[in-house]
């Protein structure tokens, strides 16, 4: 059975909510760290240069964090965007054989997102120290 593209859109985003619990918090603090840093930039950026900077095991489940930040406000529509897509460049990764992966900028909104969630990062460590 072929789906229509809302109904594959729709079962995408519920794999994706089954995969998100499987990005630890070190992974999503290694991530946050590397989108901040790139942000700071002013430069667009994507799974390229996270890369090029976080180590392999990581950037295995940089899609699923990405999505979950690209994804925010569509699964919270009265939210703001996040992480807004504003291009595509062919993979670094040989295993992608120049597949087109998404190049992003931080909006104002995702960098205060991040910043929350390092700071309770931080609160949850002092209070278990």
């Amino acid at each position: 059975m072929q789906l229509t593209p809302t109904q594959a859109k729709v079962r995408a985003d519920q794999i994706l909510a089954m995969l998100r619990p499987t990005v630890s918090q070190w992974t999503t603090a290694v991530l946050d760290q590397a989108v901040l840093h790139f942000a700071d930039s002013g430069a667009p950026f994507g799974m390229n240069d996270i890369r090029l900077l976080v180590p392999e095991d990581d950037c295995r489940k940089a899609g699923v964090y990405f999505a979950a930040l690209t994804g925010h406000d569509a699964l919270h529509p009265d939210m703001p965007q996040l992480l807004r897509k504003v291009g595509e460049e062919p993979s670094i990764n040989p295993k992608a054989h120049g597949k087109k992966v998404n190049v992003y900028v931080l909006t104002r909104a995702g960098r205060e997102f991040i910043k929350d969630r390092q700071d309770a990062r931080a609160q949850q460590q002092r209070r278990a120290a």
